[in-house]
């Protein structure tokens, strides 16, 4: 990493500008569990292709991923059954409605990055089980983060699955339209237990780290993603990672990024870096509030905006 104490400093006044905002923003109380974290919880990592990693604030605290998981289902399900079949599914168009909304979902969801499009790319994930499934996803994670200490925190899952009747609503009706081919409850599992695995801002920086190094792993060794599967992930990402204020993120931050309610964000800078931030109020998105204000602190400070 290139002027790593510039790099230090740059994060530290961004954390410090970006107090004025900690009390900003709501957490995700529809989701039980999600109501009882620390609001004021605040960690942040960058980790370049190298593998140099910077680390500040709450650095160690396990949070469930919720959406950011729709990264991992769209690339599990490219790798899966293919281009073509995954976009007979889903679109690769934004959308202007909220990320839990029916309304986009005509003959089909319109990206896979809102909830109707992740269920969706779900139903396509191999395996001869719901268990089978996820346990590789977990496997995928953890291959990607470079952990064995990625966690399944039962107790969101629970929450979730006790609150989730939207998401409920949208399987059965993608189930419906033959969208969903296997059993909407199945499905609709699978994607709940995805966005209840707990990670740490350091792992989920790591897994950012390796899609900006074109699905490579930091030691070169290995071709964990296959470089077109990054492509598609990362464009859509950059198009429809942030719900309904992703086109004024991308001008504002510029590079590709993914958020979740428990109070994340990914963003990809291809060829330099990883980044995940944490913190858990969040805007009327859906998107964290103080990290939204860090990354585009450190974006403009440190040139990382991809359109420039």
């Amino acid at each position: 990493m290139k002027n790593r104490v510039e790099v230090e400093r740059v994060l530290e006044q961004a954390i410090r500008n970006s107090e004025a905002y900690k009390d900003v923003g709501k957490l995700a109380d529809y989701i039980p569990e999600l109501a009882n974290v620390e609001p004021d919880n605040f960690g942040i990592a960058l980790v370049d292709v190298d593998g140099e990693i910077i680390v500040k604030g709450d650095d160690e605290i396990v949070f469930s991923i919720q959406s950011i998981s729709k990264v991992i289902d769209l690339i599990m399900a490219l790798e899966d059954v293919g281009r073509e079949e995954v976009f007979s599914k889903v679109g690769m168009e934004p959308t202007e409605y909220k990320f839990n909304s029916i309304r986009p979902i005509s003959d089909k969801a319109a990206n896979p990055l809102i909830n109707a499009g992740a269920i969706s790319t779900c139903s396509l994930i191999r395996g001869s089980s719901t268990q089978e499934k996820f346990d590789r996803v977990i496997e995928k994670i953890g291959s990607l983060s470079n952990s064995e200490d990625v966690r399944f925190l039962e107790h969101i899952f629970l929450s979730e699955m006790e609150t989730t009747d939207i998401n409920r609503s949208i399987s059965y009706y993608l189930k419906s339209i033959g969208i969903i081919d296997n059993d909407a409850e199945e499905v609709l599992e699978l994607y709940v237990r995805n966005c209840s695995i707990g990670l740490n801002v350091k792992q989920l920086a790591h897994i950012a780290a390796v899609l900006a190094n074109g699905g490579r792993s930091l030691d070169g060794k290995e071709q964990l993603v296959d470089k077109e599967v990054v492509k598609i992930t990362l464009a859509l990402m950059a198009a429809c990672g942030m719900y309904e204020e992703s086109g004024q993120y991308l001008v504002e931050v510029g590079f590709p990024s993914k958020s979740g309610v428990g109070g994340a964000i990914i963003g990809i800078v291809p060829g330099k870096c990883g980044i995940c931030t944490y913190s858990p109020r969040l805007d009327r998105s859906g998107n964290s509030v103080r990290g939204l204000k860090v990354l585009e602190e450190i974006s403009k400070t440190l040139n990382l905006n991809i359109f420039i």
